[in-house]
């Protein structure tokens, strides 16, 4: 090429830069570059540091699509190994995601800031962020767009590999912790389930739920109104919220599950998804139970101990002074229990507790409650009923212990003091009044139940002496 030829490409190509760099500028700076004196200096040079320069890419395409320019950057972004001049209909084409940027040239419409992935032979795959302006028409040539790009395939990729490393922290922490991850859009009516979640349920992948009612489905009847209701539009969705339900899996086991979930809002304020999790607290909820039924139960008889005994006592008062609701106590022991110790043994006489307890409880209303009140004594609160209907309870108890020996002992028999509640009456007085009454069935030959009020008059209700 002869060296005239050579510069005339030049001088084109700097012509080309400088419509391109006018357009761009025009489309995206919003105050004007001032001019004037070394600033129109260094705006007439800009080309030429463009044309050579390997930092800043800047390309033109024409209205097929066509680089009919790139200066050395943009060469490499694109994996262009030539360039033509203006109006060579040989004009390389880019990478095809970038053909869509000829439009801009059509429509005279500018885009900022367009994100672009690209994948090449050489360099594989890079995001470019791109500006596109449209040329302003020559009066000699088609319609073209300029372009200036900025590789951020670096920035996309420290980014990726960031996110990559939370999701995973967030799958080990969820795994580790047992929580399934679910997304339920409500536009749609579908939901998305990890895995965990689908291992909670007992799912195979044939039972994935897609919508509500599928998932509704998965819980045991009388929990679905639950779930419902803290689901429901008025329900605060953008909130976070937390319930407790019970699930069946296919294979007919239930579970109890903790859900907490959030809404994620529109712009406009409108709740469209809700994200949430899932675990499985079953073992939780079992061993919550254990521990509260042992705090609360005798653990040789399985009874009420003496703290819940009591604590039902005092709710029995509260409703008898604000509701008038009536109830008695029966307090007992076993009739000479000492010496079934002494003759058979320990584990003998524990052995009898346990069968009579069972016995006793086999002829209680539902509205009683049968407690231990302490080694061989016995408190039984009747609900719901005075003094007389406490003895027939009484005899029931009485007969039932004595009627059956016991394995290897013999016949036991018990001794039963009964007591009701009274206006202006402690819970102290009434235990005070149905130990009295037990001393006088003891003292009168045992094997008997004896009401308070039919003792006679004392001068006060006092404790009684102990004669078991």
């Amino acid at each position: 090429m002869a060296p005239d030829d050579s510069r005339a490409d030049k001088d084109d190509a700097q012509r080309l830069i400088r419509r391109a760099l006018e357009a761009l500028q025009g489309a995206f700076t919003v105050s004007p570059v001032p001019t004037g004196g070394d600033e129109d200096q260094a705006r007439l040079a800009l080309p030429a540091l463009v044309l050579a320069t390997e930092a800043a890419a800047i390309a033109v395409l024409d209205e097929r699509g066509g680089v009919i320019f790139a200066n050395p950057k943009a060469r490499q972004l694109l994996d262009l190994n030539h360039t033509t001049p203006p109006g060579d209909d040989r004009a390389p084409d880019p990478p095809s995601e970038l053909l869509a940027f000829r439009l801009v040239a059509i429509t005279g419409t500018p885009l900022f800031d367009a994100r672009c992935e690209i994948h090449t032979a050489e360099r594989g795959r890079h995001v470019l962020s791109v500006n596109a302006a449209p040329l302003p028409d020559s009066g000699n040539g088609p319609p073209l767009v300029a372009l200036a790009m900025t590789d951020l395939t670096g920035q996309y990729d420290y980014y990726e590999h960031a996110l990559r490393e939370s999701e995973q922290r967030l799958k080990l922490a969820t795994e580790a912790a047992g929580l399934g991850v679910w997304e339920y859009d409500l536009e749609t009516d579908t939901y998305h389930w990890d895995e965990r979640m689908m291992a909670i349920y007992g799912l195979d992948e044939s039972q994935r739920p897609v919508t509500y009612q599928d998932w509704l489905a998965l819980l045991v009847p009388e929990h679905q109104d639950r779930l419902h209701a803290a689901s429901s539009p008025g329900a605060g969705r953008s909130e976070r919220r937390e319930i407790e339900f019970r699930i069946r899996r296919p294979d007919g086991e239930q579970r109890h599950i903790r859900a907490v979930w959030q809404g994620i809002e529109d712009p406009h304020g409108r709740t469209q998804r809700l994200v949430g999790t899932n675990e499985d607290i079953t073992e939780q909820r079992e061993l919550q139970s254990e521990l509260e039924y042992r705090a609360a139960h005798d653990p040789l008889t399985d009874l009420f101990n003496r703290a819940k005994i009591q604590q039902l006592l005092r709710a029995a008062q509260a409703a008898f002074t604000r509701h008038g609701t009536p109830f008695a106590v029966l307090l007992f022991d076993v009739d000479h229990f000492k010496r079934v110790n002494d003759r058979y043994g320990h584990g003998a006489g524990d052995a009898v507790l346990w069968e009579m307890a069972r016995r006793i409880e086999s002829v209680l209303r539902e509205t009683d409650h049968m407690g231990r009140w302490g080694g061989e004594e016995f408190l039984v609160l009747a609900s719901q009923t005075d003094e007389a209907g406490a003895k027939t309870l009484a005899e029931r108890i009485r007969r039932q212990v004595a009627q059956t020996p016991f394995e290897g002992v013999g016949t036991v028999t018990v001794s039963l003091g009964v007591a009701a509640a009274e206006a202006g009456t402690s819970l102290e007085t009434l235990e005070q009044r149905a130990d009295r009454a037990l001393y006088a069935a003891k003292h009168n030959g045992r094997n008997q139940s004896v009401r308070y009020s039919r003792l006679p008059e004392t001068a006060d209700d006092g404790p009684a002496a102990p004669a078991r």
